[in-house]
């Protein structure tokens, strides 16, 4: 049965990745609340299929969160949600410290009927936290978060699990954190960790995942680099490492700086280019849009529409700011149209189907020989008007098909028989 929907899914892929010339565009909440979604919607007249929350360290806000994106933005979007263990280890997760947290958050999720891609843990190939920089730990953590998920009762109708990698191999031999030391590796360095290591098997993963950033000057001089030049250097070949997985590419967060000049850094000069250059962010984003359409394995994008500068008035520990559109002070990219508009209603369909695998193809059917080995089981140990009761609850409280089919099919064979 894994097998069928396994090859299902890959020839759906197959299908995409041979024909497409588009994408699916989301973007992540400014403040990690419905209303900025919605405000920028109805201000700007956008329709965003996507819409992505981060709530990492974890946010008492989450459960309320989820509860209202129903009522808010509706059942036909797709949410990207990440949910990440605060400080713990990889191994303390594995260990269930944070699976009272994981249970609420895939509860919620089932109680509203939502289609969410599921994001945790992620960029463990970079060893600024504290919950990376061994594999195998990594791997148990991943597998039994997804194995709590199944114990929900949740499945890919409802959620998709990612595996997102930062662009570059940065593990560290230290204690990870954010002043840890990292090691740069490239493709060919064998003595230090890379993405494929933390690979938790096929069965654990449903969709690749990368982030990366363009950065220039804001608070120090850092280089500016095109998608292209980011995801196929030579010396990380990362896209080509991502497609030998034969699983759907999605960019998991990218965003770019507004600022850029050639001169040395300073605060002033950096919050100038802000306020008038428009046109150094577009160029950029106008080379996403086309680094997109070439490389059609890539099939979703979403940006990270936040500015942690509060438009460049203070000086923060990130680069400038990353968002494409800012309701507080109406500065909008005009190339967030062009990253829209690569979209129609059949792609998002498409896309919307990885979460559904046909009923025929799934569901389990009993044989009258294995329902009377049910019956004569339960009656044996229950007696019959037990066995009754006990089927007449779980008919109640299981909508499930084939669980509805075994259970009446049971309850005749039991009423006509003893």
């Amino acid at each position: 049965m894994k097998l069928i929907k396994k090859l299902l899914l890959i020839s759906l892929l197959t299908l995409w990745i041979s024909t497409a010339n588009w994408y699916v565009f989301g973007i992540k909440s400014a403040d990690n609340t419905i209303t900025n979604i919605v405000e920028i919607q109805n201000k700007y007249n956008f329709d965003f299929k996507i819409v992505w929350f981060i709530f990492d360290p974890r946010s008492e806000d989450i459960l309320r969160t989820i509860d209202n994106l129903n009522n808010f933005l509706w059942t036909w979007k797709i949410y990207h949600i990440t949910l990440s263990p605060n400080s713990y280890s990889a191994k303390q997760v594995a260990e269930w410290i944070f699976d009272n947290e994981y249970r609420q958050f895939f509860q919620t999720i089932k109680n509203n009927d939502l289609k969410v891609i599921f994001r945790t843990m992620h960029e463990m190939n970079w060893g600024r936290y504290p919950r990376w920089s061994n594999p195998e730990e990594f791997k148990q953590a991943r597998i039994h978060v997804r194995e709590l998920s199944r114990e929900m009762w949740l499945d890919q109708n409802n959620i998709l699990f990612d595996f997102s990698v930062n662009h570059r191999d940065m593990p560290t031999n230290e204690t990870p954190s954010q002043n840890a030391k990292l090691i740069t590796c490239n493709k060919y360095k064998t003595d230090c960790y890379k993405f494929e290591d933390y690979y938790p098997w096929d069965h654990y993963v449903d969709i690749m995942w990368v982030t990366f950033y363009n950065r220039w000057k804001a608070t120090y001089s850092r280089q500016r680099y095109s998608p292209n030049r980011i995801l196929n250097d030579s010396s990380r070949d990362t896209l080509n490492r991502l497609k030998s997985f034969n699983k759907p590419i999605f960019i998991d967060e990218v965003w770019t700086t507004a600022v850029r000049y050639d001169w040395t850094y300073s605060f002033i000069k950096s919050k100038l280019a802000y306020e008038s250059d428009y046109d150094k962010k577009n160029e950029w984003l106008y080379q996403l849009n086309t680094f997109m359409l070439q490389n059609p394995e890539i099939i979703w994008m979403t940006y990270f529409n936040t500015d942690f500068t509060n438009w460049m008035t203070k000086r923060t520990p990130w680069e400038a700011d990353r968002a494409i559109i800012n309701l507080e002070n109406e500065k909008i990219y005009f190339w967030i149209y062009d990253l829209y508009a690569n979209e129609t209603k059949q792609h998002f369909k498409e896309l919307e189907n990885l979460f559904s695998i046909p009923k025929k193809n799934t569901k389990i059917y009993f044989t009258k020989k294995q329902k009377e080995d049910f019956a004569k089981e339960m009656v044996d140990k229950f007696w019959k008007q037990e066995s009754l009761k006990r089927i007449e609850i779980i008919l109640n409280y299981s909508d499930h098909e084939t669980i509805q089919d075994l259970f009446w099919g049971i309850a005749e064979i039991i009423n006509s028989k003893y």
